[in-house]
């Protein structure tokens, strides 16, 4: 592409820095006027939100990508293309390097709606002494979505790229869709979830307490809340 003097790493970099811009706009602006606006916008919604961020990055990637064989001299070896005459001149296609601003924006909003709330989720909805167990679970899902990646770098070059794309674009739709219709539910019982107990379980030689529900803890949180103020009451008296 025409890079018009911009360095390569700054095309790159787009996406961390639409990642540190975004998240406090998303923070202190839209999150809050969509909850004064009466639209609780949960995690399980925005996780599904970030595929579909993620899916449309994708195929924006590959829409550029045909424009880019369209007008490379070289057509579907734009990568390699070289002037026949000096080896050492690359011949680029006619386009704006700038044009890559929204696929790196986009998947930018797709891993803060996906990636940083997924962690938020992890560590606020496990018991205290299960954070970490959770967290690494969280990160396990991570290494698999890096294991699948891995797993097309055989379509990371030329003239395959525009399958590269169109296959992530359509694994992160139906990775969006399945995961909504999988963890809709939860969304019903985001309260109860935030007032887990902590786990009592002592090994497998040990006891361990019986499960809780979220409406069992949550009555077992107001039933420990009314005890302690009884015992205040009756100190005070």
């Amino acid at each position: 592409m025409n890079l018009h003097g911009a360095p390569n790493d700054i095309i790159t970099n787009l996406n961390p820095i639409s990642i540190v811009v975004l998240i406090p706009i998303l923070d202190f602006f839209v999150y809050p006027g969509l909850r004064k606006r009466g639209f609780h916008f949960t995690p399980i919604k925005r996780m599904t939100l970030g595929f579909f961020f993620g899916c449309a990055a994708m195929i924006t990637a590959a829409v550029i990508q045909v424009y880019i064989y369209r007008k490379s001299p070289c057509g579907y070896n734009a990568s390699e293309c070289r002037d026949p005459n000096d080896e050492n001149v690359t011949l680029f296609a006619d386009i704006n390097v700038w044009v890559q601003t929204l696929p790196y924006v986009l998947i930018g909003i797709s891993e803060i709606f996906t990636n940083v709330t997924s962690l938020e989720y992890a560590f606020s909805k496990a018991p205290k002494n299960m954070k970490s167990l959770v967290m690494a679970v969280n990160l396990f899902m991570s290494a698999i979505s890096s294991a699948i990646g891995q797993a097309l770098v055989s379509l990371s070059a030329d003239p395959l790229l525009i399958w590269n794309y169109g296959v992530v674009a359509v694994l992160a739709f139906f990775a969006g869709v399945a995961f909504w219709f999988c963890f809709k539910g939860l969304d019903a019982e985001e309260d109860h979830w935030n007032l887990i107990q902590e786990s009592n379980y002592q090994g497998r030689r040990g006891s361990a307490a019986p499960i809780q529900t979220p409406h069992e803890a949550a009555a077992t949180t107001d039933e420990r809340v009314r005890k302690e103020s009884d015992e205040k009451s009756a100190a005070v008296v």
